[in-house]
């Protein structure tokens, strides 16, 4: 059997490994191995996982407004691990940005910023300040709707800033709006500059910790110390410990992805935890004084930090406790103003607005798998067969027609249960009634139930609903509706058009609407395309045309939803009293 003395000659012959790697990575630790000093691991393998999940993610994502989301639908929901991939990217960055926190309590806390160590403490903060540019040119690429709106969000704090804050703002958008430019420069911020300086930056920042060892335990320890193997062994565990925490909470939770970004909507957007605190700060700094929470305050804890190798020089417990109370000051404050702004997200109107958005994500998601139009996701979302219909007659029908759950206008009749017996029934009773032709200029039938009595009325009525019919629907009954046709010919043609009646009126007198196709898809688009037309009530019908108004496809689907409303329950309208009031 072979010994490990052996194995260990023959990789050191052949390779130089592992004395050449001891020698290699060989860094002074004064005072001896410490648990609280394997951040700095942490974090350069954590780094080292968002550069492999992010070129594995270059070869599937596409930077385009018309397909960025798109592409990152096809990775989390196509590919094989593709949701395992993205999620460790994004659970990665937060968990980086958590550690560079506590790493810098530790660089505090051990003096490990003082001589001669104060650029590589500067080349730390620089750092910083790229893992958070990182983060925030990274959330928009997927083109969604929280990337886009807390972008725009933060975009708009930098814009505040005085003097710089417009040039660079115009700079990182690439003009006046979100758009294209703007996902343009932000993938290329994120995917080459950032990170060819976070390279540059963190191998200068190793190669200075060889050169000045780590902060020891000054008259603790063995002061000769080296980082291998004993704190090399700690930072190995520490990494693998935090790889495998983020790849947990990827496999868990998995990357957030919503709606694809729209403009045009009113997402309930909230800044990412570490930007929560700047976020919160400026609602207490509003309009002029906006410029103490974007600089004056941000700034001074900046420039604090920077000096700190030079102010953080006394040994005694005291006086370091009272030069370091600023930043503890300030950790309490951030963290204050985090959870501030976390529980102003539990006011009902801001949970209501976040279950639509995670509503309309979903309906997104399942709708990406029937196929993405080559217009892009969001023109998909916009014609929604399930939400975009009832959107299109709130904007265009409601403001005139009341639906229940849409509009409560009473400029024209109710739609709701429109084409239905119910409908039918209640007009022929009383068309008068204010639910009905009532709010209208239109009052020339009056009631037909002393006229036609309860056997005539729900024949027309049937034979009415018959108009509309489509299979899958309640069948009419045949009877009904030949008896209904019988009467409606011989005793309604006198004012309304139509084929096949028996009424000696001429054409040219009636002046009521033609109802031989009521309720059905053809009487609805004609209602819409030509309100005015002789056979759809003429002049005296104030409904303005929608011929010029909306697409077919949105006709269509305004068409196809007043159509739908015929299965709702329509007005109640039981009787009509002797002297209907005047409308």
């Amino acid at each position: 059997m072979t010994s490990p003395s052996r194995w260990r000659s023959f990789l050191e012959e052949r390779t130089g490994l592992p004395s050449a790697l001891g020698r290699a990575v060989d860094v002074a630790v004064p005072g001896g191995p410490r648990w609280r000093r394997v951040f700095g691991a942490s974090l350069s393998a954590l780094l080292l996982l968002e550069a492999v999940t992010g070129a594995a993610m270059m070869t599937v994502y596409s930077p385009s407004t018309t397909a960025a989301w798109s592409s990152t639908w096809y990775l989390e929901t196509v590919l094989p691990w593709g949701r395992l991939v993205r999620g460790i990217h994004h659970f990665g960055m937060h968990a980086i940005v958590a550690l560079l926190v506590l790493h810098l309590v530790q660089v505090v806390l051990d003096r490990a910023s003082r001589k001669p160590r104060e650029l590589n403490h500067l080349l730390g903060l620089a750092l910083g300040g790229l893992v958070l540019f990182a983060a925030m040119t990274g959330f928009p690429l997927a083109w969604d709707q929280r990337g886009y709106w807390v972008s725009r969000i933060e975009i708009g704090i930098i814009g505040s800033v005085p003097v710089l804050g417009t040039s660079l703002q115009r700079l990182l958008v690439g003009g006046a709006h979100f758009g294209q430019f703007t996902l343009t420069r932000f993938h290329t911020l994120h995917v080459w500059l950032v990170p060819l300086l976070l390279l540059l930056g963190v191998r200068a920042h190793i190669a200075m910790v060889r050169r000045h060892g780590l902060k020891g335990d000054a008259g603790r320890g063995d002061p000769q110390a080296r980082w291998w193997p004993g704190q090399a062994a700690r930072d190995a565990v520490a990494a693998l410990l935090s790889v495998a925490v983020v790849t947990w909470m990827a496999r868990r939770w998995g990357a957030p992805l919503d709606a694809p970004a729209d403009p045009a909507s009113h997402f309930p957007a909230v800044p990412t935890w570490f930007f929560s605190p700047l976020s919160q700060l400026l609602r207490y700094f509003p309009g002029p004084r906006q410029v103490i929470g974007t600089m004056i305050i941000p700034g001074a804890l900046t420039t604090f930090l920077a000096l700190l190798p030079w102010i953080d020089r006394s040994e005694s417990r005291w006086r370091r406790a009272l030069v370091l109370s600023p930043l503890l000051l300030a950790g309490l404050g951030a963290v204050a103003l985090g959870v501030q702004q976390r529980r102003g997200l539990a006011k009902p109107a801001f949970v209501r607005s976040l279950r639509e958005a995670q509503h309309t994500a979903w309906r997104a998601r399942r709708l990406a798998r029937a196929g993405i139009p080559p217009e892009g996701p969001l023109e998909m979302v916009r014609n929604d067969p399930a939400v975009r219909p009832g959107e299109l007659f709130a904007q265009h029908c409601g403001t005139c027609h009341a639906v229940r759950g849409l509009s409560q206008q009473r400029k024209g009749p109710r739609l709701d249960g429109f084409g239905s017996r119910e409908w039918a029934t209640a007009f022929v009773v009383w068309p008068d009634h204010p639910e009905l032709m009532g709010t209208t200029e239109i009052h020339d039938m009056s009631g037909q139930r002393r006229r036609l009595r309860d056997e005539g009325v729900r024949a027309v009525a049937e034979w009415l609903y018959s108009r509309g019919y489509e299979p899958g629907e309640s069948a009419p009954d045949a009877a009904l509706v030949a008896a209904g046709e019988t009467i409606y010919r011989r005793r309604c043609t006198t004012c309304h058009q139509g084929e096949g009646d028996t009424s000696e009126t001429e054409a040219a007198d009636r002046d009521a609407p033609n109802l031989d196709a009521w309720g059905s898809r053809a009487y609805i688009r004609a209602q819409m395309l030509n309100p005015g037309a002789r056979e759809n009530y003429g002049e005296r019908n104030h409904m303005p045309r929608f011929h010029d108004r909306m697409n077919e496809r949105d006709l269509t689907m305004v068409v196809d939803f007043t159509r739908s409303l015929r299965t709702r329950p329509a007005p109640a309208v039981m009787e009509q009293p002797a002297e209907p009031p005047t409308p």
